[in-house]
Formats: C-alpha cells, sequence, structure tokens
C-alpha cells in the first residue's frame, strides 16, 4: 500500500484514512484487547543542559509524583461515592460481543455489587462459551443480538456492545429502539454521520447512551484537569501524545468449523483482525487515538481548527490495509500545537499525555500515574512548605496544607523510594 497524507483545514478537507467500502455491515467480530506498552523516561548522563545522575534523575521523577498527588486522595474519594445497588437489589446486564475486550468489560461489571449478566450474545462460538463462562450457569447465550433484543426485553437492565467498529452505530441504535441502555465501546463510531444519528437515536428514546473513553472516569485524570484549571502549569502551550507498541496488532486464526460470512465477514481472518481492514476498522487513530486527543479536546476545553498527518504501512508487510504508523499534528485554538503518534515496531516510550505550560508540565502515563513537574520560575501555593534538594523538589514533613490553609502533619507519610525520607504527601 502506498503512504497517503491526510489533512484538513479550515476550507477543505481530505481524508486521513479511506472510506469505508460500500456493502453490508459486519455485525460481530472481537473487540480486542488493547495491549499496553511500557514507558520509559530517557535516563541520559547530560539532561536539559546539566549533568545528571541517576539518583538525581530518580528523586526528580518520585518528586513529581508526590507534586502531582497533591489532592488526589480527594479525587480517589470521590470516586468511591457513585452508587450501587442496595443490598438484594440485582442489576441485569446483557453483552453483545465477548470477545477479549468484551470479557474485559465483563470481568470489571462483575467486581461491582449486585451486578449479574443474564445473557451473551457473540457470532463466533468460542467466543460466546467463554463469555457465558464468566456470566455464570443462569446466562443465555444467542448467537443473533436482535433475537436477544427480543427475548431479554423484560429481563436486561442495560446492554453493553464490544463490537467491530464498523457495528457499533446498527447495534447500539437497535438496542436503544428496543428499550435498553448502552454502553458502547469506543471509539463511537466509524463515521461522524453515524455518531449523529446515535446521538439522535439516544435522544429520541430517551435512552442512555456511554461510550467507553476509561479516562474520563479515571480520579487521575480529573485531578489533572482540576491542578490545569487551578492555574498550576500555567498556560498550556504545547501537547504531545502517543502511543507506542512492538505488537503487529494480528490476532492468529484458529482453524475452527465456522462460516462468517452469513454475518458480512470473508472469512475468519476479517472477522479476528477486523482492526486491519478499512471495511471494518478506522486504525490506530480510531482505535487508540480517540483515547488520547479525546482527553487533549477535554483537557483544553476545545476542538482542533485543523489537522495533517502521514503515514503508511511500512514495517508489518502481511496483507493488513490500515496503517501501522501514523504522526499527526493538530492546531488548536490559541496557537496550541498537538503532536500525536502511534506506531507498532517499537514499544521504548510506552503510552502517555503530557500538557506543557508555560510554569509547568504534567505527564499521565499509562493512565495509572501523573506527573508534575515545575518550570524553575513557577510559584505554587504549596510552595512555602517545600525546598529544593538538589534538582528534586521535597515537600516539609512537618507541615502541608489542606484545602489552602496550615495544618498539622499526622503519621500518614509516604516513604519517597529515590532517597528513603518519608516525604509527607499533600491531601
Amino acid at each position: 500500500m502506498g503512504r497517503r497524507v491526510g489533512a484538513f483545514g479550515r476550507r477543505g478537507t481530505l481524508p486521513l484514512w479511506p472510506p469505508t467500502p460500500a456493502g453490508r455491515i459486519p455485525l460481530r467480530g472481537e473487540e480486542g484487547n488493547e495491549e499496553e506498552g511500557r514507558i520509559g523516561f530517557k535516563e541520559e548522563e547530560e539532561a536539559m543542559g546539566e549533568q545528571w545522575t541517576r539518583r538525581e534523575f530518580l528523586e526528580q521523577v518520585a518528586a513529581a509524583a508526590l507534586a502531582f498527588s497533591a489532592g488526589l486522595k480527594e479525587r480517589w474519594a470521590e470516586a468511591q461515592e457513585a452508587p450501587v445497588p442496595t443490598e438484594g437489589e440485582k442489576f441485569r446486564l446483557a453483552i453483545i460481543g465477548s470477545g477479549n475486550q468484551g470479557r474485559t468489560l465483563m470481568r470489571e461489571a462483575l467486581k461491582i455489587p449486585g451486578v449479574e449478566f443474564a445473557a451473551v450474545c457473540d457470532i463466533f462460538p468460542p467466543h460466546r462459551e467463554e463469555g457465558l463462562k464468566l456470566a455464570g450457569p443462569k446466562a443465555r447465550g444467542y448467537e443473533d443480538y436482535r433475537r436477544m433484543l427480543e427475548k431479554e426485553r423484560k429481563e436486561v437492565d442495560a446492554l453493553l456492545v464490544a463490537v467491530p467498529l464498523s457495528a457499533h452505530a446498527p447495534i447500539a441504535m437497535d438496542c436503544m429502539e428496543a428499550g435498553f441502555h448502552v454502553f458502547c465501546e469506543k471509539a463511537m463510531a466509524l463515521t461522524i454521520e453515524q455518531c449523529q444519528r446515535m446521538l439522535q437515536t439516544a435522544r429520541r428514546t430517551k435512552r442512555k447512551l456511554q461510550i467507553g473513553h476509561q479516562r474520563r472516569y479515571n480520579p487521575i485524570y480529573h485531578h489533572a484537569l482540576n491542578l490545569i484549571k487551578k492555574g498550576t502549569i500555567g498556560r498550556i502551550v504545547h501537547v504531545r501524545a502517543l502511543w507506542h507498541r512492538n505488537h503487529p496488532w494480528r490476532r492468529s486464526v484458529p482453524k475452527v468449523d465456522f462460516d462468517p460470512r452469513p454475518w458480512g465477514y470473508p472469512d475468519l481472518e476479517h472477522l479476528l483482525n477486523w482492526r486491519l481492514y478499512w471495511a471494518t476498522s478506522g486504525g490506530l487513530m480510531a482505535e487508540l487515538g480517540s483515547h488520547q486527543m479525546d482527553v487533549v479536546s477535554w483537557f483544553l476545553g476545545a476542538k482542533p481548527l485543523s489537522v495533517m498527518g502521514m503515514g503508511g504501512v511500512d514495517y508489518w508487510k502481511d496483507g493488513r490495509e490500515v496503517w501501522d504508523n501514523v504522526q499527526v499534528l493538530y492546531e488548536y485554538p490559541d496557537g496550541v500545537k498537538v503532536v500525536y503518534t502511534s506506531i507498532t515496531a517499537n514499544q521504548y516510550d510506552g503510552y502517555y499525555e503530557q500538557f506543557m505550560g508555560d510554569k509547568g508540565c504534567i505527564v499521565l502515563t499509562q493512565e495509572q500515574k501523573g506527573l508534575l513537574f515545575l518550570e524553575p520560575k513557577a510559584e505554587v501555593e504549596w510552595a512555602e512548605f517545600a525546598r529544593k534538594e538538589g534538582k528534586a523538589v521535597v515537600l516539609d514533613t512537618k507541615a502541608t496544607t489542606s484545602k489552602d490553609k496550615p495544618k498539622v502533619p499526622n503519621t500518614d507519610l509516604t516513604l519517597d523510594q529515590a532517597t528513603g525520607k518519608s516525604a509527607y504527601q499533600l491531601e
């Protein structure tokens, strides 16, 4: 496949990826499990023009994590206040698409008290069987989701949809038309027009439609946004986001007696590896970039004005259609530039979002950690309770702040793994 370059601005458009070929929309495949990369910070001897020892580097990272943690306890506490069913009350779910990602959703949902799965639907028998094992002996299995909607109308409270991207819109809309609330995996749909129709259907049927951008529910991200709104890192001037892995994004295709053609797939390869073909996938930008660019727009409170990018099938020459690498540059209001890359032949940087302001930088790594790095000229409200030790910011163990007021510390001290000292974690 030849390399393509796409860009759109205020006056015209060129597709960043090819349009979906005409034809029947497949109904079911596997929503895959996003394989996590590993984030790494370069431990160069020379950093920012000065000599750093490994100890100093680790102190800087530890201090950044500690600085970010100020206020994070409150965000976690808020997250724990979500309502759950009362004792004895059941919340019954059904799932359409019990592949890898579908089963991941099931496992997470089953951790919530009172949640159970009444039905599992998947056109591929091995996936359906695995889903039924998770759901338990009372769950009912279906091959055709339309039959499940008909039979389970009075038994199910809400539906999870974890099917190939091309099938999100038709299945989610059918579910809402049948009276069900819907949690649909990201990306929302394959086209903007499909997204609009899904939203219109939700409003008309008065059904809840939730899209699986899990960063929106992560207390770490809400805490980072709160810091940004408070001006901790000043005016945001640049953003960098990436998702790098060393993996072909391909699944092995077992030899089983199953014909997917009645469901719109030419063969089992196109069913199980639907992400690799334009008829069913939006490629790296849809499957990975949608997570991170959603965060960028959320944090900036704006939509991009223009974008240009490039990519191609340059490494994995295995018959795939979607690109194995993309490099994209976005322009947002107020001159903010966003650089996004997703590659499949090197995992060194893993995945993260980095927001750079004129007073500091927030780095959100692998959805599990937040780091705050301050510019030398920055002044923060808790600065009087901290001191600089080399290049690290060390928080005073004798005082902290709570809601902007001094507070006598308690014994809840966090050990700084880099220095072995007790560093008080701001609340």
